[in-house]
Parts: C-alpha cells; sequence; structure tokens
C-alpha cells in the first residue's frame, strides 16, 4: 500500500472554538456530506471517545486530555483506495490541524488530487472560529497590502513568523492584478494567506529583503519554514495565459509545500493512538507498588518491555511520516497539473538509473557556465537546474576512469573488476582487449594488454569520457 496525501493544513483558532464545538462541527460535516453521511449520529455532548460505523467507513473521535487533544477521523473505502480523514483541534493552545489521506492498493484507479478546501475547513471559516496568524486573519477573503503592511514589514524582517504561507501579488505595468484575488483566496482559504498591492503600498519595497527584482505582476510565496526558498512565479505575461492556469500554477506551489510539512506527534492521528498507549501503560504500571515485592523482578521485565516498544511506534510513526512526506513530494512533482514534460524520451534507453536525465542536467550545468549573463537563456536554464536536483554520476564515474586508468600497465584483477561494475563489457581481441559500454558497439575502445606508455590510462580515460559520458 502507498499513502498518498491530498490535503494538509494547521492553523490558529479562536478560544470559543472549543472541543465541544469540535465535534459539533465534525457532525455537522458528516451529516452535510453526499457520500460520507452516516444514517444514525447521536451524541450525548459529553462523551469523547465515541465511534460511528456503517458498511465501508467509521468514524472515530477520541480525546487526549493530558495533553488537551480532541480528534476526530474518517475512514472509508472505495474504488481509490482507502480514505483517511483527520481533523485534531489542540484546545489547549488553540490550533487545528486537518489531514485528508488516500491509502492507494494495487485496485486503485488512476486518481489525481483537486486541491480545493474540505467543507469542514471552510465552516469554521464562515462561522468566524478561524483565529488570527501573525496579525493576518486566517480567512476566505484576499487583504490588501495596504492594511496589513506592518504585518509584512515584520514577517519579511524576520521579526514574525505566519503558520501559513503568504502569497504576495503585484499589480502589472497596467495596473491591473494579473489574477482574481478574491477566487485565489477563497481556494486557498485556511492553507495560505493572500495579499495583494492596492494604490499605496507596493511590493517592491520589499525587493532587496526578498532577494528579488520586484517585477510588476509577480506572485511572491513566502513560506513558513525559513530555510525553504521563496517561491516567485512572474505573471507579467498572464494575458496570453488560461486563468484557470495562472491560478492552478499559484495553488500547486502552495499545496506542495503545505502537504509536505511534517506534524509533530500529538498532531497526527496515529500519534495520538501511540501517546494515548503510554499514557494508559503508565497507569497500569502505577499500580506496581502494590505487588512490588513479590512482583518486583516481573513489572521491571515487563516496564522494559513496554518502553521499548513504545520507542519503537515513535520511530515507526515518524519513519511512517518522513516516507510519506516524502513520497508526496515525489508524487506532486509528477503529477502537477501546470507541469508539462519538457522533453519526451525517444528511441535511446537508460544504461542505468537515470542515466539520460543525469546527462541532460550536466550538459545544461555546463552551458550555464558559459552563457550571457541575465538573459532569457540564462533564466529559463537556471529555473530548470534549480527545480531538478541530480546526483552528478557522470563526473562521478569520469573520476572512478581517471583514477583507476592512472598509470595503466595492463589489465588486472582490480581494475578489471573495477571497469565491469561500471558497465563494460570486456573481450579478448588478439593483443588487445576490447572494451564496450554496457554492450553497445557503438560505445568500443581498444586497450592494448601491456603498454608501456604512461599517458595510454590517462587517453583512455579521455577517449571514454568523450564517447560515453
Amino acid at each position: 500500500m502507498d499513502e498518498m496525501i491530498t490535503y494538509s493544513t494547521q492553523f490558529p483558532v479562536k478560544e470559543s472554538f472549543d472541543k465541544k464545538t469540535f465535534v459539533e462541527f465534525v457532525i455537522k460535516w458528516n451529516q452535510g456530506s453526499k457520500y460520507d453521511k452516516f444514517d444514525n449520529i447521536e451524541w450525548d455532548g459529553e462523551s469523547y471517545s465515541v465511534q460511528w460505523e456503517e458498511t465501508g467507513k467509521i468514524l472515530v473521535i477520541d480525546e487526549l486530555a493530558h495533553k488537551g487533544v480532541v480528534a476526530s477521523r474518517l475512514q472509508k473505502e472505495d474504488e481509490y483506495g482507502l480514505w483517511k480523514t483527520d481533523f485534531i483541534l489542540n484546545y489547549v493552545q488553540k490550533y487545528i490541524t486537518v489531514r485528508v489521506a488516500l491509502e492507494t492498493t494495487e485496485f486503485t484507479t488512476d486518481f489525481y488530487p483537486t486541491y480545493y478546501p474540505p467543507f469542514f475547513v471552510k465552516q469554521i471559516i464562515y462561522w468566524e472560529y478561524s483565529g488570527i496568524d501573525a496579525d493576518v486573519p486566517v480567512g476566505k477573503d484576499a487583504c490588501v497590502l495596504d492594511e496589513y503592511k506592518y504585518c509584512i514589514d515584520g514577517i519579511v524582517n524576520g521579526e514574525a513568523v505566519c503558520a501559513l504561507p503568504i502569497v504576495l501579488i503585484s499589480k502589472k505595468e497596467d495596473g491591473e492584478l494579473p489574477v482574481d484575488v478574491s477566487d485565489l483566496a477563497f481556494k486557498l482559504q485556511g492553507v495560505a494567506h493572500v495579499i495583494f498591492e492596492g494604490d499605496d503600498a507596493v511590493l517592491g519595497t520589499y525587493s532587496k529583503q526578498l532577494d528579488c527584482d520586484g517585477s510588476k505582476g509577480t506572485a511572491i510565496i513566502l513560506y513558513p519554514n525559513k530555510n525553504m526558498k521563496r517561491r516567485v512565479i512572474n505573471l507579467s505575461g498572464a494575458s496570453n495565459e488560461n486563468p484557470e492556469q495562472i491560478m492552478t500554477r499559484i495553488i500547486n506551489s502552495v499545496y506542495e509545500y503545505s502537504n509536505q510539512v511534517m506534524r509533530i506527534d500529538i498532531d497526527t492521528w496515529e500519534g495520538i493512538q501511540n501517546e494515548k498507549l503510554h499514557f494508559q501503560n503508565g497507569t497500569l504500571l502505577s499500580g506496581r507498588k502494590i505487588l512490588e515485592e513479590e512482583n518486583a523482578e516481573l513489572y521491571e521485565v515487563f516496564e522494559e518491555q513496554l518502553s521499548r516498544t513504545e520507542a519503537a511506534n515513535q520511530d515507526l510513526n515518524k519513519e511512517i511520516q518522513r516516507l510519506t512526506v516524502e513520497n508526496q513530494a515525489l508524487r506532486m512533482r509528477l503529477a502537477s497539473k501546470d507541469q508539462q514534460p519538457l522533453i519526451f524520451m525517444g528511441e535511446e534507453v537508460n544504461f542505468y538509473e537515470g542515466e539520460i536525465r543525469e546527462i541532460i542536467l550536466e550538459i545544461l550545468e555546463d552551458y550555464l557556465r558559459n552563457v550571457k549573463k541575465d538573459t532569457r537563456r540564462e533564466h529559463i536554464v537556471t529555473d530548470l537546474l534549480e527545480n531538478n536536483t541530480y546526483e552528478h554520476i557522470p563526473a562521478k564515474r569520469r573520476e572512478q576512469i581517471k583514477t583507476a586508468l592512472k598509470g595503466y600497465k595492463s589489465l588486472g584483477g582490480s581494475l578489471r573488476s573495477i571497469l565491469e561494475s561500471l558497465g563494460f563489457v570486456i573481450t579478448d581481441d588478439g593483443k588487445h582487449y576490447k572494451w564496450t559500454y554496457f554492450g553497445d558497439h557503438r560505445y568500443s575502445a581498444t586497450m592494448a594488454k601491456t603498454s608501456s606508455d604512461n599517458r595510454a590510462g590517462m587517453n583512455m580515460a579521455s577517449l571514454i569520457d568523450n564517447l560515453m559520458l
């Protein structure tokens, strides 16, 4: 099975959004659902550990009282796989975490997520229970920079940190906004703040702090994670693009971030269950003093086993989150609707995993060193290299071959082993050896079985580099 995150966010809520209101909203959300509605949901208004079950789906509410957390999980199965929808309220620190994930199976049909705020998030915002995020309201409306300039000043200067990304939109040269900011804010509600240039304050003021040229008609995405480089999307030519494509470019960039953020344990359903188990284990062990004398050794063994089990559970939960986020990053790169393949594969096949891609990116990197600065070509090639990491495998192979062939005299067992591990097929050709790269006879070279020329090895390394790498 494979898990794909389709929605993930975390934002502050008001003091009035208590755990009772939370459960009421969960039930209201479910009862308003077209496909997930349970027929018989009754809640006594007091219990925070309840569940309802019907064919193919289950809704569970659970509380971790000593941590001030209450959570719900809706789990259902359909033709796409197993859906897990988690809502988690930290009613002490007053923030909510929302996560929707799809656990796919071998029977899952093709599925591409549509990034859109779930009804649960929209109802929190509609009923004005969403809070203030570094002086910026969490809502469905775009904010004008003129009114929130003091907030942006603090965020840009590193004096304040938002829980959510901020999408800054500047006007084009003609004074018009390049995108419908109201529609954008509605689609990003609960996931990001949308702030646009008004009549007075302009984004160009922050060119130095944001390390950009303050271009007109630009979307700048500031991420809460300071280690993540802010994203600049030039929309100055947006009039030539489909409005939906423009919107999708920005939305996908935000979701690429939010769906990859790792949460602490009590902000995940699995983490809450592990913590609950730990608490229950502690409660059981608290009675050990009653039988301590006669069962001391047994309890020590039991406690040690429990401790190991809990540690293993925590490690597994962290690893699951890490792998899910890593997998999510790969999925979103492949499935992003606004990213079309630049180059289609031809007849050539990879000699090793990713060979063709590695060579193309190395060519682009070499080209970038000599291209004229501040030109369209430089900008395009730089953008491609920044958004496509690679392992520099050709360069590593080049160094391996140079080192192996330095001072070549004859083909010893060690050298032969190195060459074969790099893909060379070595055959006997009279007084010479024939070295064929991955058995493809277009890429062959001959080498004397014994050589007195000190440069022979380096000459061969150069030939391999030019012909095969």
